[in-house]
């Protein structure tokens, strides 16, 4: 039985609402919290799952001097629950972790000062007192847009934010 069906029956042999029913389930069977790789390598896999699992540990390259483990190889080796936490995932849904947000300022200016801010027709740039929606970056966004250098330069100040 998937979630949807569980959720109907749910609704109609407790004679509640489907939303409750979701909200039910959802407590009993949380959905795992995942990071960004895995969720993305679940979406590209999911529906041939089973065999694309297999296929993944099959094709880790163990003991081979020139490979390097991906993102995902390495969550699935250090990770325990690894094999577990996909199961969940494929059988109840799953979360993205909240990656943190940072926002970056130069520390020459008083007063209007310029943060780095994502355009997105210009790419970053350091503007002051415009794009005040576009100034919290995760560390991946930054370091894919050759500004992974903001978190050891002095003259910039780099604040984790909510």
């Amino acid at each position: 039985m998937n979630k949807n069906e569980a959720v109907q029956k749910l609704s109609k042999v407790a004679r509640i609402s489907v939303a409750y029913a979701e909200d039910l389930y959802d407590s009993f069977l949380p959905k795992p919290v995942v990071p960004q790789y895995v969720a993305d390598w679940y979406e590209e896999i999911k529906d041939s799952f089973k065999y694309d699992l297999i296929d993944t540990i099959n094709g880790i390259p163990y003991g081979a001097p020139d490979e390097e483990f991906s993102d995902f190889e390495k969550w699935l080796d250090d990770n325990n629950d690894s094999l577990t936490i996909l199961v969940n995932m494929h059988q109840f849904g799953y979360e993205v972790e909240k990656e943190p947000r940072y926002t970056v300022k130069m520390k020459n200016k008083v007063g209007n000062e310029d943060y780095l801010v994502n355009t997105e027709t210009n790419g970053f740039r350091f503007y002051n007192g415009i794009y005040s929606n576009h100034r919290a970056h995760t560390r991946k966004e930054l370091e894919d847009a050759d500004f992974g250098w903001v978190f050891d330069c002095p003259g910039v100040e780099v604040k984790e934010v909510e």
